[in-house]
C-alpha cells in the first residue's frame, strides 16, 4: 500500500476480496472486470490516481497529524478550509460530471462530522476517531447503508426484527448483526459500508447500531439488478451505480468498528447533533453543480445543432436550466458564508467549522423537485432531437448514406449530432437517466421530513418569533 491515499490500482485490487455480489441473480466472480461494473470501477480508480497527479495540491489537504488526504476528508477549521474543500470536491465531480452519487469523498461528510464531535459518542468516541483516521490515511471508498427494506412501515423498526438490521448478540470480539439494508447505492464497487439507521426512530438499543463493515466481510451478501447500458451510452457505461439489497447473515463487527450502540445517541445523531446533514448537503450541492453544468453545456449545443437556439421559448428553457445551476451553487456558497465553529473544544488544530444549516436545509428541500422540473424542461426544449437517433454514434461507418440526413445546423456533422444527442438521451431518456431522476428526488428521503426540519429549526432559533414580532 502506498503512503497516503491509495492509488487507482490499489483500489481495483481491493475489490478482489471475495465479496459476495449477485447481479441479476448471478454471482459476480470479479467485480472490477464485470461488464456492468467495470466502467464505474475504472472511473473511481481514475479519481484515486488524480490524488497522485499534477492537480494533487487542489485535491489534497494535510491534517494536524501530518496526513495528506482528500481535502474533504479533513476536518475544516475555517471558512477558507471549506472553500478549499469545495474546490477539491469540484475537481473530482467535474471529471465525473456529477453522475456518480457515491464518489469516495461523499461519506467523509459523515465521518468528519462524527470525528469533530467524537465526545458525543461516549464509549465509542475512540472508535469514531480511529475510523476517521483510517479513512483519512487511505481515502477509503464507502457506501452508505441506511435505509430499511420497504416493508411494515406502519410498525416501529424495533418490531420488524425478521427483516431490519439488529444486534443478535454481543461477544468479547464485537457485535453480531443480522437483517438487511436496502438501496445501498454503489455497494458492489465500494470498499466498506457505513452502516446506520435513518427513517423511523428506533426505541431499543438492539436496533440502534452504527458501524463500518468491509464489503467482503464473511456473512455479507449484496443483491442488485443491472442498470441497462449499451456500448453507445456514454454515461451508463462509465457511471452506472447499482442500488443493492445488502443482507447481514450473522456478520461479526469488531468493537473498534462500532460507532453507535444506544438509541439515545442514534436519535441525536440523526437529528443533526453533529452536523453531518449540512456537510452532506455541502458535498451534494457541489456534485449537482457539476451535473447541471454538463447538462446545460450540452443542451445549448443541442439547440444549435437543431437550429432552434434563436427561438425565444428555447432560450428561456436553457436559461432556466442555467439558473438552476446558479441557485445550487449559491446555496452551497451560502453554506460557507454562514459557517460557524462547532464540535469538541479540544480538537488538535482547533475547533471544527460546520456549513450553515439553513442554506443546507434549503438546498435539501429545493433540489429534488427542481431536478425533475429541469428534466421536463430539457425534454421540451430539445424535443424530437432526443428521439432522432436512428443508429448508434459509432454506426456511421457501416451506413455512410445516413450522414447527410443526420447533419445538424451550426456546422455540426452527423458524428457530433449523434454524440451530443446520444449523451443527452442517456441523461434523461434511458433507464440510466430515469434512475438518476429518482436518485435526486429520493436523495434526502421523505420531503416532509426535510420541510418539518426547516420549520423546527426556524422555531428553535427564534426566527418565527422574530418574524411575528415585526407585526
Amino acid at each position: 500500500m502506498t503512503a497516503g491515499p491509495q492509488t487507482g490500482a490499489e483500489y481495483l485490487a481491493s475489490l478482489g476480496d471475495g465479496r459476495a455480489v449477485f447481479l441479476d441473480g448471478e454471482r459476480v466472480d470479479a467485480v472490477a472486470g464485470h461488464p456492468a461494473l467495470a466502467g464505474t470501477a475504472a472511473t473511481i480508480a481514475s479519481l484515486y490516481d488524480r490524488l497522485h497527479g499534477p492537480d494533487a495540491d487542489v485535491l489534497l489537504a494535510t491534517t494536524p497529524d501530518g496526513v495528506r488526504t482528500h481535502a474533504f476528508s479533513a476536518i475544516p477549521r475555517s471558512r477558507d478550509d471549506l472553500r478549499a474543500q469545495r474546490e477539491a470536491i469540484r475537481a473530482w465531480q467535474r471529471e465525473t460530471h456529477g453522475w456518480l452519487g457515491r464518489t469516495p469523498e461523499m461519506l467523509a461528510s459523515v465521518l468528519t462530522s462524527m470525528g469533530a464531535h467524537a465526545s458525543f459518542y461516549g464509549a465509542q468516541a475512540d472508535a469514531v476517531r480511529s475510523t476517521l483516521a483510517a479513512h483519512q490515511q487511505h481515502v477509503t471508498h464507502y457506501a452508505q447503508a441506511l435505509v430499511n427494506p420497504p416493508v411494515d412501515r406502519d410498525l416501529p423498526p424495533d418490531e420488524v426484527g425478521d427483516v431490519f438490521l439488529h444486534v443478535v448478540r454481543e461477544t468479547a470480539d464485537g457485535l453480531v448483526l443480522r437483517g438487511a439494508k436496502a438501496v445501498v447505492t454503489g455497494a458492489a464497487t465500494a470498499q466498506r459500508l457505513l452502516v446506520s439507521h435513518f427513517g423511523g426512530e428506533v426505541q431499543t438499543d438492539g436496533f440502534a447500531i452504527a458501524c463500518t463493515v468491509p464489503v467482503g466481510a464473511p456473512g455479507l451478501r449484496l443483491y442488485a439488478r443491472t442498470v441497462p447500458a449499451r456500448a453507445d451510452q456514454p454515461l451508463a457505461t462509465r457511471f452506472a451505480e447499482h442500488d443493492a439489497l445488502v443482507v447481514f447473515d450473522d456478520v461479526l463487527v469488531p468493537w473498534q468498528d462500532v460507532l453507535i450502540r444506544d438509541a439515545a445517541t442514534m436519535l441525536g445523531h440523526n437529528r443533526g447533533a453533529v452536523g453531518w446533514n449540512a456537510r452532506l448537503a455541502f458535498q451534494s450541492a457541489t456534485r449537482l453543480e457539476a451535473k447541471l453544468e454538463w447538462i446545460a453545456g450540452l443542451a445549448v449545443r443541442a439547440t444549435e445543432i437543431m437550429g432552434t437556439a434563436s427561438i425565444r421559448g428555447v432560450q428561456a428553457a436553457l436559461g432556466e436550466t442555467i439558473a438552476f445551476r446558479h441557485v445550487v451553487a449559491g446555496m452551497r456558497d451560502a453554506m460557507i458564508e454562514q459557517a460557524a465553529p462547532v464540535g469538541d473544544e479540544d480538537l488538535l488544530g482547533g475547533r471544527a467549522w460546520g456549513p450553515g444549516v439553513e442554506p443546507a436545509l434549503a438546498f435539501s428541500a429545493y433540489a429534488p423537485d427542481a431536478y425533475s422540473r429541469m428534466r421536463v424542461t430539457l425534454e421540451t426544449a430539445v424535443a424530437s432531437g432526443l428521439a432522432h437517433l436512428p443508429i448508434p454514434a459509432d454506426g456511421l461507418g457501416a451506413h455512410p448514406e445516413l450522414a447527410p440526413l443526420l447533419r445538424g445546423s451550426g456546422g455540426a456533422d452527423a458524428d457530433e449530432r449523434l454524440a451530443i444527442m446520444g449523451a443527452l438521451w442517456d441523461a434523461v431518456g434511458t433507464g440510466f437517466g430515469a434512475r438518476h431522476e429518482l436518485y435526486e428526488r429520493s436523495h434526502w428521503g421523505q420531503p416532509e421530513r426535510t420541510h418539518v426540519g426547516i420549520l423546527g429549526l426556524a422555531q428553535a432559533t427564534g426566527r418565527v418569533a422574530e418574524w411575528r414580532a415585526r407585526g
